[in-house]
């Protein structure tokens, strides 16, 4: 159909994301190595005009509030500086080996808060 898959966009954002962690002083492989996981608990997706193969998309990525427990991420993918996708994730934050979830690490916290200042 020559139209880029609504699944795609999944990865899109994914890629996105760890782009955004590692530009504000992250690196995901570290967050794993220190026992923190960040799986996605809800992902929505609206989507306003479709992709085309080859077609060149910018995705701009927001964290929208201080961190507590989760990571709230909203997403504007752009063709020809026009919206054609907006979407949100929302990431926990969850102990590597109890699997269960746990309050932002102190040192996130503090990197993230400035941001909202």
């Amino acid at each position: 159909m020559g139209i880029v898959h609504h699944s795609s966009y999944i990865n899109y954002f994914e890629h996105s994301r760890i782009q955004w962690i590692k530009k504000n002083g992250f690196s995901y492989k570290e967050l794993e190595l220190s026992g923190l996981i960040l799986p996605v608990s809800k992902l929505n997706v609206s989507y306003l005009s479709p992709a085309f193969f080859d077609d060149e998309l910018t995705i701009e990525t927001e964290l929208m509030e201080v961190p507590s427990s989760k990571l709230i991420f909203d997403y504007l993918v752009f063709r020809n500086n026009i919206v054609i996708t907006k979407a949100q994730t929302i990431l926990a934050f969850v102990n590597k080996v109890s699997k269960k979830p746990m309050k932002c690490p102190k040192e996130i916290y503090n990197k993230v808060s400035s941001l909202f200042l």
